[in-house]
């Protein structure tokens, strides 16, 4: 059972039914959309079967983020865990746009960052991002991301789009945050 993991201003919980026509909204909406990479519902029909497809993958843990009022703003996720490595991959997405730029995104990334090395006892997690979310690029590196890598996709001869990737190990986590050393 994944666990709920509460913060200051938002928790972290597990998805559940009631989330997926937010969830199908968020995947729809072009300003959400446009700098998505992964695997989401696109309507409320693909929901179960997505949802039963994410409980029972061993390497990949999906949380809702929710204010503390209740609302559901967003999704993140470690996708891709290599239990042997101790490596997992993150997602994040903030999808209602009125909760943008509150630092909800910076928060949930650090609550699940100390699940992961903590819970998950994983030692690195990286991440995708296209340089052109200048917000999410913000947010990795307020959070202590740091760039490994860049390399571009080209989805047609005119479309080009550049992504930077980041990583954080344990260690680098737990010394820019040592109070989660002892929540984690």
């Amino acid at each position: 059972m994944t666990p709920t993991i509460a913060g200051e201003n938002v928790a972290l919980r597990p998805i559940i039914p009631d989330d997926y026509p937010l969830l199908v909204k968020w995947t729809l909406d072009p300003d959400v959309g446009r700098f998505l990479d992964g695997d989401y519902p696109r309507s409320l029909a693909d929901c179960p079967a997505w949802h039963q497809k994410i409980r029972s993958d061993r390497h990949r843990q999906v949380f809702g983020i929710e204010l503390l009022n209740g609302l559901l703003i967003g999704d993140i996720e470690l996708d891709h865990i290599a239990w042997r490595s101790g490596d997992g991959e993150l997602r994040v997405r903030i999808g209602e746009k009125a909760q943008w730029g509150k630092g909800y995104g910076s928060e949930a990334v650090t609550l699940l960052l100390a699940y992961a090395f903590g819970s998950l006892n994983l030692r690195r997690v990286y991440l995708r991002v296209f340089a052109a979310n200048e917000r999410a690029v913000r947010c990795y590196r307020r959070v202590g991301f740091r760039q490994e890598g860049f390399l571009v996709r080209r989805t047609g001869e005119s479309d080009r789009r550049e992504v930077i990737l980041m990583r954080m190990w344990r260690k680098e986590f737990l010394r820019r945050h040592p109070e989660r050393a002892r929540a984690s």
